[in-house]
């Protein structure tokens, strides 16, 4: 084995592969919708490129409706890293303990994540629609002051789908947490208890600091997912309405395939690649800290 690591035409052999995978599904795309950025298209196949500059990215920034769906994306990311993940560590801590019935509790959390994004979205808009089954149990039980257009009103409608979102997502980082909680020495635990650590501060002081670097990929999973977040929106709102739910992913299809313009598409595309590589190193910089070792 030694001896291949150090013949790099072996090596390369191995990772040629892979790098060209890499180059035409990645970095062609990424470089053709950055050179796309600066022309005019509609898409239409005989209809010749027209050069404009940085026109496209004069008209998309000053655009209220794109400033509008980073606001949204931002409020995004804050509210899923606040709830999505320290929800799913708690739960994989209390199923850690593994009291009676733990796998079916285990089962229930996860069935979410292995159920379509469009079915999702379908459930939960049936429920949260005017005359769903929210609105409809809120009314019943005497609490009609709470009745909403949950997906409308300006002031729910983007936090609505977030939440959502959430539900969606606890089963994959309970699932991540509860996978490093079982891969603590069984004496570490036990001293912990001995030494009083128990409760919140058996969580803060032994499991946390012993999990940090599945913390760290569950953070970074969810600023990836957050910043490509489509289908759950489109589903449910289609961005709308009036672009009072738009994030820059659904506003990228809107201007491709809805108003022809694959130039400007591009230039929310380039945004959306320079906002995932930026997020994802102050994510790092920020979780950076030494591994514990047991």
């Amino acid at each position: 084995m030694d001896k291949i690591r150090r013949n790099k035409k072996a090596l390369l052999c191995f990772l040629l592969p892979g790098m060209i995978l890499y180059t035409l599904l990645l970095m062609v795309p990424i470089a053709g919708s950055l050179v796309m950025s600066f022309y005019k298209w509609n898409g239409i196949k005989n209809v010749p490129l027209v050069f404009v500059g940085l026109e496209n990215f004069k008209t998309i920034i000053t655009d209220a409706i794109f400033l509008n769906s980073i606001k949204n994306i931002m409020w995004f990311m804050v509210l899923t890293l606040s709830t999505q993940l320290p929800i799913g560590l708690l739960i994989a801590v209390m199923l850690s303990e593994r009291y009676r019935g733990y796998r079916l509790f285990k089962f229930a959390y996860f069935v979410p994540q292995v159920l379509s994004t469009t079915v999702i979205g379908l459930l939960w808009y049936f429920i949260l629609m005017p005359t769903g089954v929210l609105n409809t149990v809120l009314g019943s039980i005497g609490l009609d002051a709470m009745v909403r257009n949950w997906l409308v009103d300006k002031n729910t409608a983007m936090t609505t789908i977030i939440l959502v979102n959430t539900w969606c997502g606890i089963g994959f980082h309970m699932t991540v947490s509860y996978a490093a909680i079982s891969g603590i020495p069984d004496d570490v635990m036990e001293a912990s208890d001995m030494d009083g650590a128990v409760g919140i501060k058996k969580v803060i002081y032994i499991i946390i600091p012993m999990i940090w670097e599945s913390i760290i990929s569950s953070i970074v999973v969810i600023v990836t997912a957050v910043l490509k977040t489509f289908d759950l929106v489109y589903v449910m709102t289609e961005g709308g309405p009036n672009g009072l739910t738009d994030v820059p992913s659904t506003l990228l299809y809107k201007e491709a395939f809805r108003y022809n313009d694959f130039g400007k598409a591009s230039v929310i595309g380039v945004f959306i690649f320079i906002l995932s590589i930026i997020f994802t190193i102050v994510s790092l910089r920020i979780t950076k800290r030494e591994r514990l070792e047991y």
